[in-house]
């Protein structure tokens, strides 16, 4: 990691800035990973979308209509 250390310094002052950011984005990244919920991320977004659209899915405008699709 030594010669990891000596190619960071060697850059110049923001191109360690923006290292830094990344290694901390990568943290961030497996982090979250490790507490994920166990669906995959495609399972995730969906479950996430859902959520946020179920205000506009379940209203009371949409269940008069459901009614009438009932009959």
């Amino acid at each position: 990691m030594l010669n990891l250390d000596k190619k960071i310094q060697s850059l110049p002052i923001e191109a360690q800035r923006e290292v830094h950011d990344f290694i901390e984005f990568i943290v961030k990244r497996y982090k979250r990973k490790k507490n994920d919920h166990p669906l995959n991320e495609k399972e995730y977004w969906l479950k996430l979308n859902e959520k946020s659209l179920e205000k506009i899915w379940n209203n009371e405008e949409d269940d008069v209509y459901n009614e009438l699709l009932k009959r």
